[in-house]
């Protein structure tokens, strides 16, 4: 099969846009996907109480005891973070947020285990539905994944602009970037993404001092893809070159 070929600019304005919508939002996504990850972890367990060997049972009950504290972990610094957000305050949450990836490393050591549990012991004719559910699963948990993203980059901003530099660099974004903003659906309007580039980096341009700390913020965004990530550093030490 061809291997789709992703423009990382393209990719990086619609980051950008996804970024500035989730926190447009108030995070609203996250709970929903919160349940959906629960009703799908419940439907995993049921599975292994239903078709597993004794040994199975034991092995992955203790595998949910440590999977749900670091899921219970994670639930409290988000809470905390996004409190703190809505209180335009960044009292505290460095240390908190700093917390945050140490868990979403032994979730996903969890994820690992469930999942190679499941598939080696479960039947046969259970297998497609057993991947099926961990696909979805494995959706929920990188969805849930981009919003943590955008809540780090609303962080970042809440450290090193003033509020009314936020709304100044949210209200640009959302102006010009066209509004289908899937990377799919991105792909198939490469002239209205490279538009928006192109808008913003004249915008970026004339208030350079501003531009720069959101695109430092952005570059050292931990989750972003490899291809992302060089566009954005590109682009902040383009910046930065143009103004010496």
């Amino acid at each position: 099969m061809e291997q789709k070929k992703f423009n990382p600019i393209i990719e990086a304005v619609v980051s950008i846009r996804q970024y500035v919508l989730s926190v447009s939002e108030n995070w609203t996504s996250m709970k929903s996907l919160g349940a959906v990850l629960k009703d799908d972890m419940d439907k995993a367990t049921g599975m292994v109480n239903m078709y597993g060997s004794e040994s199975t049972k034991q092995q992955w009950a203790s595998e949910l005891i440590d999977f749900n504290a670091s899921k219970s972990h994670l639930e409290k610094i988000m809470q905390f973070v996004i409190t703190r957000i809505k209180e335009k305050s960044t009292e505290g949450i460095s240390g908190r947020w700093n917390d945050y990836p140490e868990h979403v490393s032994k979730m996903e050591a969890s994820y690992k285990k469930m999942m190679d549990l499941g598939g080696s012991s479960l039947p046969e004719n259970k297998k497609g539905e057993w991947d099926e559910l961990w696909n979805r699963i494995m959706r929920s948990h990188v969805f849930m994944g981009r919003e943590a993203t955008a809540i780090g980059i609303q962080l970042g901003l809440m450290e090193n602009c003033t509020p009314n530099e936020i709304d100044e660099l949210s209200d640009t974004i959302l102006k010009h970037i066209p509004s289908g903003y899937s990377t799919e659906e991105a792909h198939k309007y490469t002239d209205e993404y490279m538009e928006a580039y192109e808008q913003l980096k004249k915008e970026a341009s004339q208030k350079k001092t501003l531009w720069d700390k959101f695109l430092d913020i952005l570059a050292g965004g931990t989750q972003q893809t490899p291809a992302q990530h060089v566009m954005m550093q590109r682009w902040v030490d383009g910046e930065k070159g143009d103004a010496h």
